[in-house]
């Protein structure tokens, strides 16, 4: 075991080393003033190592990360693992050649070997640099597609390069040419050759060798999406690379084109995107997020949910490459030599007000219409909605959407523009107005024109789905737009909150991953006005709820509840002043319950009751009533405890007052019978409060609370949108003397 031990000189190295020759470990340390050279002399003599043969031997690690140690690394050593005395890189090189060179010996073992060798970048630097290597490159040079070795060769050949430092810049063009003509190839080739030429190829693009990417074939590369799973990904990996190397070019617009044909799509949505397990991609997100992934350690399970996530990413990255051919239009306005932006504005006028139309049109038995009253009804503003297109953005996609909507969806279009024709003219839903803010909103949403981001996943399959996604996706949205705006009853001054509506009725159908245009359109209906209005008042409580959790709420909430206890108190202490009507039980079996009347003296002193007349509704006169003086109420009985109380009537709420007084002429004890439970509720805590007793009724707790959630949301009105820091503001000491003054 290797790791490092603080001594009074210094860190001193520990280590344990392994030899196939040697039953036995030899456990030993490497002080700071010590130099490897001089611990490598004293372990070979342990081994018994002859010195001639000790150019031949060098330090490697049993596990991973499986490097060579030496003069190079050996101070960065840490407790990692078990070395062994393993064939050095001269002597590992010697081998190789000699294999390559001896006639007949098959050099698949040699080459697996060193590619394996060849992820330690000091073995690559090495091997590159060895006369041997030679050998690798003759072999290549050859390619012989035939050759059953040709992928190990391709794989040595490749990694060693990578890890070496040296690159792919100074690979030969015949190297390049094979590569290429093998990826394009339709003959049927061993899977793991079609895997090294990917890798290989994925390789020289990231060298910038912009000859490669331009000869491709996109078309043929779309067919390697078929394979397995490590081919798919390294396909998709070159495709992004590919379109990426193609930016800005007119070869981006031609491997769009590839991609948006059907076959091509087909592939895509058979083979990757419908196969991709989002449960995986979270998982593995989440992981990622929270921990540094070690690749070496992942299992099986763990290996998956990074292919899916890798995979995700990737298309991803596809999806926004594509949608990033809208960021030119985007980004333009309509410019003053354009001739299709005004015969695109004549078409989709024509459209809507063609004769058989039935939209009403102010002179419709002129020959020429009035344009302005057309485009009004249209929903522009301006006399010359060419006009309105030049915001950017969304500047000329607005208008391309709006004209494929009326080409392609022409009864939908007209069907659009007559429901609002007949509208009245405060609730018109603007379109032209409500078609450009939404292709703004869509271009937000999708992230047209921004920069690629890898690690995404937000995949949405639906633009692998149609041959024009963002057109289709804006028809399907305009006609959801209208129907929120009918369930909104929305007019002009409401356009800016139906805009929101529709963005998270969109947002919230898309996380649903809708695998075509049909399910998107079914997921958007779904979520209607009502659902998004009662989605964000959840939002908004569990937001709430999560905000009066911080320490400072909660103190301030304990310091405002002895106020509104005060409040509650209050209350009912100024209900029992008022008085109320009770029901006292009669005397004697048979005889109905009498009307009485309690009323609490404004000194809260004394407690007047006694028995009124039915008919009379006026509070009766004090001098009319008994009194006993609240210092005598003994206790207060409830409910069942109470001699008067009568299971067989439901609707009653008895309580009884038990007294101390020595007077002749009161009652030791008076019972009430309540008729409703708030008013019951309210003499109860009452009598509580009065007798220096404490108010615990469900009723007291619940108008606290109520009260205390009105009072803190009143004092946190002024904190709307200022973030409630988790821990309170360190109060600063208090200064060593108040020896200062201020000049004003």
């Amino acid at each position: 075991m290797a790791g490092p031990t603080k001594t009074a000189s210094g860190s001193r190295l520990n280590i344990a080393v392994t030899w196939e020759n040697s039953p036995e470990p030899f456990l030993s340390h490497i002080e700071p003033e010590t130099s490897w050279g001089d611990y490598m002399k004293t372990l070979f003599e342990h081994f018994k190592i002859g010195k001639e043969h000790w150019d031949n031997y060098m330090l490697k690690f049993n596990g991973p990360p499986h490097c060579f140690v030496g003069e190079h690394n050996y101070r960065d050593l840490k407790v990692v693992g078990i070395l062994q005395v393993h064939e050095s890189p001269k002597l590992l090189c010697e081998q190789f050649g000699k294999i390559c060179s001896t006639r007949g010996e098959n050099p698949r073992e040699a080459l697996i070997k060193m590619a394996s060798l060849s992820h330690d970048s000091f073995f690559a630097e090495y091997f590159v640099d060895n006369p041997n290597f030679r050998y690798l490159e003759q072999m290549l040079s050859k390619w012989d597609t035939e050759n059953s070795n040709l992928p190990d060769i391709l794989r040595a050949y490749r990694i060693t390069l990578e890890n070496s430092g040296r690159g792919f810049r100074n690979c030969s063009e015949t190297l390049v040419s094979d590569v290429m003509r093998t990826i394009d190839s339709q003959v049927v080739h061993s899977d793991s050759l079609r895997l090294e030429c990917l890798l290989m190829a994925i390789a020289l693009l990231n060298c910038k060798h912009s000859h490669f990417s331009d000869n491709i074939n996109v078309g043929l590369l779309v067919q390697h999406l078929t394979r397995n799973a490590e081919i798919k990904r390294e396909a998709l990996t070159l495709l992004v690379l590919l379109f990426k190397a193609a930016e800005g070019t007119e070869r981006e617009k031609n491997i769009f084109a590839k991609l948006s044909e059907r076959d091509s799509r087909k592939i895509i949505m058979d083979h990757v995107v419908s196969r991709i397990d989002y449960r995986s991609v979270d998982a593995y997100e989440s992981k990622k997020a929270s921990e540094s992934s070690d690749k070496s350690a992942e299992n099986d399970k763990e290996k998956q949910q990074r292919y899916e996530y890798d995979v995700c990413c990737l298309m991803q990255q596809l999806q926004h490459l594509m949608l990033n051919l809208q960021r030119h239009k985007l980004l333009r306005g309509v410019l003053l030599d354009d001739t299709d932006a005004p015969k695109k504005v004549r078409e989709f006028c024509d459209v809507a007000f063609e004769p058989d139309s039935k939209i009403p049109v102010v002179n419709s038995g002129s020959s020429s219409r009035d344009k302005k009253d057309e485009f009004r009804k249209l929903g522009f503003t301006t006399e010359n909605p060419l006009n309105e297109f030049n915001e950017v953005p969304p500047g000329c996609l607005a208008l391309d959407c709006i004209h494929y909507f009326c080409s392609k969806r022409k009864d939908e279009f007209v069907k659009l523009v007559l429901e609002n024709c007949y509208r009245a003219d405060s609730h018109e839903c603007p379109i032209g107005r409500a078609s450009i803010e939404l292709t703004k909103l869509l271009a937000v949403v999708f992230k047209v024109g921004e920069p690629v981001v890898e690690d995404c996943t937000d995949l949405h399959p639906i633009f692998f789905s149609h041959d024009y996604p963002f057109e289709e996706i804006f028809c399907i949205c305009i006609n959801i737009l209208d129907k929120t705006w009918k369930e909104m009853k929305a007019t002009a001054e409401d356009f800016t909150k139906v805009m929101s509506v529709v963005k998270e009725q969109i947002v919230r159908t898309l996380q649903l991953k809708p695998p075509n245009l049909d399910k998107f359109e079914d997921g958007l209906k779904k979520h209607t006005y009502k659902d998004i209005i009662e989605h964000w008042q959840k939002e908004r409580e569990l937001t709430e709820e999560e905000e009066m959790k911080a320490p400072q709420i909660v103190a301030l909430r304990e310091e405002l509840r002895k106020e509104v206890s005060e409040v509650v108190q209050q209350q009912r202490l100024k209900m029992m002043e008022r008085g109320c009507r009770f029901r006292c039980p009669a005397k004697g079996r048979g005889n109905k319950d009498k009307p009485c009347y309690l009323i609490l003296s404004v000194n809260h002193k004394f407690l007047h009751y006694g028995e009124v007349d039915e008919k009379v509704t006026e509070i009766p006169p004090l001098d009319k009533l008994q009194k006993i003086n609240v210092a005598e109420i003994k206790s207060l009985t409830l409910g069942k405890d109470c001699a008067h109380f009568n299971p067989r009537r439901k609707g009653h709420y008895y309580f009884s007052l038990v007294t101390d007084s020595n007077k002749p002429d009161s009652h030791k004890t008076i019972d009430i019978i309540a008729t409703d439970e708030k008013t019951y509720n309210c003499w109860i805590d009452g009598i509580k409060i009065v007798t220096k007793g404490k108010m615990n009724s469900q009723a007291a707790e619940a108008d606290i609370e109520m009260l205390l959630e009105m009072e803190l949301k009143l004092q946190l009105l002024d904190l709307d949108g200022v973030t409630i820091p988790t821990c309170p503001l360190v109060v600063p000491p208090l200064p060593s003397n108040y020896n200062f003054c201020y000049s004003l």
